[in-house]
């Protein structure tokens, strides 16, 4: 193994473990990611809400990598085409672990190699599988004209996302629950349509969405997302403070990517990001 460093998330790199250890947590502490960072944590709550015991602290780090690589993944497409997701899901789909230099220059190919290291073989089948379906969903919601055909791929872009959340932490936990999975993909659906509300004007002004919506389709949206919001919580009252904590950290990660800065968090938690960083401090409680 001479010249090659191994860090904790099982990636290899040579002569670039410097590299690794500085760019991977700038990543992870630049504000537009909070966000991003804070799902893992809820996501855990929900396991505890169904009384599935795990790793915990597997299962955080597997999600944190996860949704750290959604958030810069999503970051990279807007900004430069949805081509560039067919070229993400080619470097996911490498066989050979490693990160080369090319990976290294920009922050998704790291993110994506460091994510890559987390894919257990017996998962990573299904889980690409369904990488290429969300993939396809973004294709076409980019591509959609009216309101209607948009929250349909919003909220398929939400439950594909959930659901490979799902099958990333399903070898770690002790029993599965059969009203976990199903619960995760509407409640992904459902943070999928909070985001358009949101976005929805900063989307339109970047040319994201193809057609100009109206106060109707706005309100169609606003529906959708009140119906199936209070769908879920009906089915689980329990998790209602989760849910309000969920929109006010899209409402502030709203004014983070606006202002360019980040809001006065209420509190600070200790986040571990995956690799060979420690542990990092992340806004948001």
């Amino acid at each position: 193994m001479s010249g090659t460093a191994v860090n904790s998330a099982g990636v290899s790199s040579r002569d670039g473990s410097n590299d690794l250890e500085g760019s991977y947590p700038a990543i992870a502490l630049d504000p537009r990611y909070g966000h991003y960072l804070r799902i893992p944590e809820r996501i855990c709550r929900c396991l505890d809400y169904f009384k599935i015991s795990c790793n915990r602290a597997a299962v955080k780090k597997r999600l944190l990598a996860y949704y750290l690589f959604i958030g810069v993944a999503d970051d990279a497409i807007d900004l430069t085409g949805c081509e560039t997701g067919r070229d993400i899901l080619k470097l996911l789909e490498k066989p050979n672990p490693g990160v080369d230099a090319a990976s290294r220059a920009l922050p998704v190919g790291l993110v994506t190699e460091m994510f890559r290291a987390h894919l257990s073989p017996d998962a990573r089948p299904a889980i690409l599988a369904r990488f290429d379906e969300l993939y396809h969903a973004v294709l076409s919601e980019r591509k959609a004209t009216t309101m209607a055909a948009y929250i349909e791929q919003r909220k398929a872009i939400g439950w594909l996302t959930a659901e490979i959340s799902y099958l990333l932490i399903r070898p770690l936990l002790l029993r599965e629950h059969p009203g976990l999975r199903p619960f995760l993909q509407r409640v992904g659906a459902v943070g999928c349509l909070m985001d358009s509300i949101i976005d929805l004007r900063a989307d339109v002004r970047l040319g994201l969405i193809r057609f100009q919506p109206t106060l109707r389709d706005q309100l169609q949206l606003g529906a959708e997302l009140l119906c199936e919001g209070l769908d879920v919580l009906r089915k689980s009252p329990r998790l209602l403070w989760l849910f309000l904590e969920a929109v006010v950290d899209n409402v502030l990660d709203f004014h983070v990517r606006r202002d360019g800065h980040p809001p006065s968090p209420v509190s600070r938690a200790r986040v571990e990001v995956p690799g060979s960083c420690p542990a990092l401090q992340i806004p948001g409680s």
